[in-house]
């Protein structure tokens, strides 16, 4: 039986660093973080079609067709593991579609976690979301008719408003997905903070939880990703301000969540 390992995050949340660390801690992994390249959106990576008329009008022929060609190719891997940390998939029709793989072996979705505060400066400073463009090919439109999470009001508040709406909107559907698949064969769901996954304890309970144990003295841990100098600097006042925007927010979202997500989408 081959375990398919799929994330369900916001990335700038550890996305790259969690493949490194599964490909060189599991056995018999093919292992990637995002597939890309000129010839590869559309074929292996959703492209702006794909992400675009998922989130407005759902899971159309033209979406099924992506994810029946990209599937069967997963499914005929022959290694034990197969991984994919790219946060992009969830976003664009993986869950609906994942029926190929469940009949195949056992599948892993990983709720990424990452402190708020970190994720939105990381989307800041990285100018994630500076343009339409990117939200479409990366992330997410608050205009989405699919979006679970409210947006005016936040988005209103500025360009940090949208990163923690957007953060918001993951952990919605996230939630949803798993109320939704609850009870599923072969279907796995795992929830671990990034933090957690930075020292060998936490990575040998995340190994235990994929079916592949391993001693936390055996383990190898990859070094940080992405620590260079970035476009954007937040001042303290900007942080400070953001955390209060966050602080105000982010306690109702978690408490309705269960009570609000719809039985389907």
């Amino acid at each position: 039986m081959t375990d398919f390992v799929f994330t369900m995050t916001t990335g700038r949340s550890g996305t790259r660093y969690l493949a490194e660390l599964l490909q060189q801690n599991l056995p018999d992994a093919e292992c990637y973080h995002e597939i890309v390249g000129w010839d590869r959106f559309g074929v292996d990576t959703p492209d702006v079609s794909h992400m675009t008329l998922f989130n407005s009008q759902g899971n159309v022929e033209k979406v099924r067709e992506f994810w029946r060609a990209k599937l069967t190719r997963i499914a005929s891997t022959r290694h034990r593991f197969y991984v994919e940390t790219s946060h992009v998939l969830m976003k664009a029709g993986l869950v609906e579609n994942i029926a190929p793989l469940t009949a195949k072996g056992r599948v892993h979705f990983v709720l990424l976690e990452r402190d708020t505060y970190a994720t939105i400066a990381s989307l800041r400073r990285r100018l994630d979301f500076v343009n339409k463009g990117t939200w479409w090919l990366w992330y997410l439109d608050p205009d989405y008719p699919k979006n679970l999470v409210r947006s005016a009001e936040l988005v209103d508040s500025g360009i940090s408003g949208l990163c923690l709406w957007y953060v918001l909107e993951i952990r919605a559907r996230a939630a949803y997905y798993r109320k939704l698949l609850k009870g599923t064969p072969n279907v796995v769901f795992h929830t671990f903070d990034l933090e957690e996954l930075r020292a060998p304890e936490g990575i040998a309970r995340f190994l235990a939880a994929l079916g592949a144990p391993r001693d936390p003295a055996q383990i190898s841990v990859p070094g940080p990703r992405n620590t260079g100098q970035t476009p954007v600097q937040i001042t303290r006042q900007e942080e400070q301000r953001i955390r209060d925007l966050i602080a105000s927010v982010e306690s109702a979202p978690r408490a309705s969540l269960d009570a609000s997500i719809p039985a389907a989408r």
